[in-house]
C-alpha cells in the first residue's frame, strides 16, 4: 500500500450519441491522489441486480434530451400521448442522460452539460418536489455534484449501501460516490474511489452501460465490440481515496454476427440473464444466459429482439431505432429508440423467450409523446397516481 498522486490525460472518444449528447467531446487533465489498494469484497454490500432500489409503482421515466418524462405504466399497443409529468430544470439541464432512484424514492439525474456554460453533473430532486412538479415545474435541484473529472456521466446504478456508480463514457472511467458525498452539493468533487482501465488490450473503450450483480461490476464499452465483467472480490473499498487499476475477469465479444456493436445499455433479469442494448448495426437487444457470461469468449445471444416496422396510422415506425437504454420491471423489458422516430418500446416475457423481429408489447412514439433524443430510461415512483 502507497501513497500516490497521478495526472492523467483522459480521451476525447466520445461515444455514438447524436444532437444535444454530442455537445461535450474536449480532452482535459486532471489531478487524483489515492491509496492504490484493492480489498475483499466484504467491503461492498451490492444491491440486487436491476434497475432502483424501494421503488414502487413501477412507472417509466425518461432522460429525454434537455428534460425528464414520466409515463406511468406500459398499456398494451401503441400509444402516441403526452407524458403525465416533465422535469426541466432549464437552469442546470444540458443533456440528461440517465435517471435512477435511490431508497428515498428522490430521482437522480445524470446530465453530460452542453460543453459550454452548463458542466456535467449529478442533479437529485426529492420525491417531494417531484409530487409538486404541476405547481412547481421548474424546480431547483435539491442537490448538484460537478467534478473536474466528468467529461461525459451518462448511467448509473446504486448498490444496497447507497453508494452511486457512474460510468462516464469519455472520461473512460467508473466514479463511485458514497452517500455522504451525495448529500452535499459542490462545484468540484474529488473522487475518494475511481475505477480506471489498464493499458494494452483491456483497455476501457467508451465506459457507458453499468450493472451490478451478484456483487460484480459490468460494464459495456460502447465504442467497441465488448463488455467487461470485474469480480466482486478485485472491486475496491469505497471511500479510502482508492484508484482501481483493473484487469476484466470476464471479456465478452462479439461473435461476428452483431451480438455486441456499440453495446450501450445493460441490465439483468430475474433469472440472471444479461440483457444488453446495440446502438450500432444491427440495432438489437440480446440477451446472453447465465452460464455464457461465466468465462471470457464471444457467445451467441440465447435471444436477439431485432427491429420491427410497427404501422402507427398511415406511416411505419421502427421500433428499434439505434435502441439505448433498458430497464426491466415486473418482468416487461423496456427500451430507448434514441434516434427518428424515437420512442420507447417494451416487450412481455413471452416475448424476451422467442425474441426475432417482433412488434413490441406496448410502443410509445410519435410527437405527442414529447420524445426527442432520449438516452436512458428506468422504472421509479408513478407521482400523482389516482
Amino acid at each position: 500500500m502507497y501513497v500516490t498522486t497521478t495526472v492523467e490525460n483522459v480521451p476525447a472518444t466520445a461515444p455514438r450519441i447524436s444532437g444535444a449528447r454530442r455537445a461535450h467531446k474536449s480532452s482535459f487533465s486532471y489531478l487524483v491522489t489515492g491509496i492504490r489498494t484493492l480489498v475483499a469484497a466484504s467491503a461492498i454490500a451490492f444491491a440486487p441486480a436491476g434497475t432502483a432500489l424501494a421503488v414502487s409503482n413501477h412507472a417509466l421515466w425518461v432522460a429525454n434530451g434537455t428534460d425528464v418524462v414520466e409515463f406511468g405504466n406500459l398499456p398494451d399497443g401503441t400509444h402516441n400521448e403526452k407524458p403525465k409529468l416533465e422535469l426541466n430544470s432549464a437552469a442546470t439541464f444540458g443533456a440528461p442522460q440517465g435517471v435512477v432512484f435511490d431508497a428515498k424514492n428522490d430521482l437522480w439525474v445524470i446530465d453530460g452539460g452542453n460543453g459550454s456554460t452548463i458542466l456535467p453533473s449529478l442533479q437529485e430532486f426529492t420525491e417531494a418536489q417531484l409530487k409538486d412538479l404541476k405547481k412547481v415545474p421548474l424546480p431547483m435541484p435539491t442537490v448538484q455534484i460537478k467534478s473536474a473529472g466528468f467529461a461525459l456521466p451518462q448511467q448509473a446504478v446504486f448498490d444496497a449501501t447507497g453508494n452511486m456508480w457512474i460510468s462516464d463514457s469519455v472520461a473512460n472511467r467508473v466514479w463511485v460516490i458514497t452517500p455522504a458525498e451525495l448529500a452535499v452539493s459542490t462545484n468540484n468533487l474529488n473522487f475518494t474511489t475511481t475505477i480506471k482501465d489498464i493499458s494494452g488490450p483491456f483497455q476501457f473503450n467508451g465506459a457507458l452501460g453499468i450493472a451490478l450483480h451478484d456483487g460484480n461490476l459490468w460494464v459495456a464499452n460502447v465504442n467497441g465490440t465488448t463488455i467487461f465483467e470485474f469480480n466482486a472480490n478485485h472491486l475496491p473499498a469505497i471511500g479510502v481515496g482508492t484508484i482501481a487499476n483493473l484487469m476484466p475477469d470476464v471479456v465478452l465479444s462479439d461473435d461476428g454476427q452483431g451480438s455486441i456493436q456499440g453495446p450501450w445499455a445493460l441490465v439483468f433479469d430475474t433469472a440472471g440473464d444479461l440483457w444488453s442494448s446495440n446502438a450500432n448495426s444491427p440495432f438489437t437487444l440480446v440477451k446472453f444466459g447465465p452460464t455464457q457470461i461465466t468465462t471470457t469468449g464471444d457467445p451467441t445471444p440465447e435471444t436477439t429482439i431485432s427491429p420491427f416496422e410497427v404501422k402507427v396510422k398511415k406511416t411505419f415506425d421502427e421500433s428499434l431505432a439505434a435502441p439505448n437504454g433498458i430497464a426491466f420491471v415486473k418482468g416487461e423489458l423496456a427500451a430507448i429508440s434514441a434516434n427518428s422516430p424515437f420512442g420507447v418500446a417494451s416487450y412481455d416475457r413471452r416475448q424476451q423467450m422467442t425474441g426475432g423481429s417482433i412488434k413490441p408489447d406496448s410502443f410509445f412514439v410519435g410527437a405527442k409523446t414529447t420524445l426527442n433524443m432520449p438516452a436512458g430510461d428506468n422504472f421509479g415512483p408513478d407521482i400523482n397516481r389516482k
